[in-house]
Order: C-alpha cells, then structure tokens, then sequence
C-alpha cells in the first residue's frame, strides 16, 4: 500500500510518469497481484526493460516454463537489485482460469482478461506459440528481443545482454 501511495504522490507531483510510447503499445489499465487496476507508472516505475509475456493455463509448455520466468524475476531482482516488470496476457478461454494461473506469477502484473491489446501485441510480435516473452525498451516502447523466453534460462546474463541492447 505504501508504494501504491509514493507512486500516487510522484505522479501528482509530475514524477514517476509512463512513458507516452509505452502507453500508446501496452495501454494503461493493469491488473497487480492482488487483483487491483494499476496503471502503467506503477507497472514501470523506473524500470529500464519491460516483459510482455503471452500465456496460458491450459498450456502445457507455458505451466512448465512460467516457474522459470518467475525465479528468472525473482533473481534478479534478489541478486542483482534489479526491477524487470512483466505483464502477463493471457490467451486463456476464461476469466476464472486466467485468474487462477495468474496467481502462480508472484511479482507479475496482467493484462485485464480479454483486452484487446494482448490479439494486438501478439499479432505485432508475430507470437505464433505460446509461451512467448517480449522484451521492450520502458522508455521509448521499442522490441529489445522477440521470443526472449529462450533466453531466459540463461539467468541473470539475459537480462545485462538485453540492456546492453538500449
């Protein structure tokens, strides 16, 4: 609550802003962990990179993968101090379902169920399978690395390559 609260104060006060051309790609409407409607600045905060990451509960591949995409967030975050924001969109057939897998991505925020951006970004990112991660530059909106799932299991390595790429 209390960060909910700092980011609300730096934003009335012109701090803590979204990029315009993140906004314009990812939209501005998100759901947190707990299910509360966050906007964008509190997704971002100041955070370099920014994860996109389509799939799905029912998704065999994507239950065995998204484990992974949360200890890779979890790391860095702990080893390396550092903030990788991933929204997940979801391709499931029901809100209840999204809900459920969502819950298993600790730190992660989503797209509402349904939102029209999630059929958008895939269709620009060519995401033909799921799952699949995006990574984006958090300040100008531009594809750091398409398919970056593949490189996840590299670890923390991924990440510094990918900023080196900005």
């Amino acid at each position: 609550q209390k960060e909910s609260t700092l980011h609300l104060v730096l934003r009335l006060r012109g701090g803590a802003t979204a990029s315009a051309p993140l906004v314009d790609l990812v939209g501005n409407t998100f759901l947190d962990g707990e299910g509360n409607t966050v906007d964008l600045a509190a997704v971002a905060k100041d955070a370099p990179l920014i994860g996109i990451y389509f799939s799905a509960h029912w998704c065999g591949p994507c239950r065995h993968f998204t484990p992974s995409l949360v200890e890779f967030k979890s790391s860095l975050s702990e080893e390396e101090d550092v903030d990788f924001p991933i929204i997940f969109g979801s391709s499931d057939q029901d809100e209840a379902a999204m809900r459920e897998y969502f819950g298993s991505m600790e730190g992660f925020n989503a797209f509402k169920f349904g939102d029209g951006k999630i059929e958008a970004l895939k269709a620009k990112y060519g995401a033909s399978g799921i799952p699949w991660l995006v990574v984006v530059n958090a300040k100008t909106g531009e594809l750091v690395l398409n398919e970056a799932d593949t490189e996840v299991p590299q670890g923390p390595q991924a990440y510094k390559k990918w900023l080196s790429a900005i």
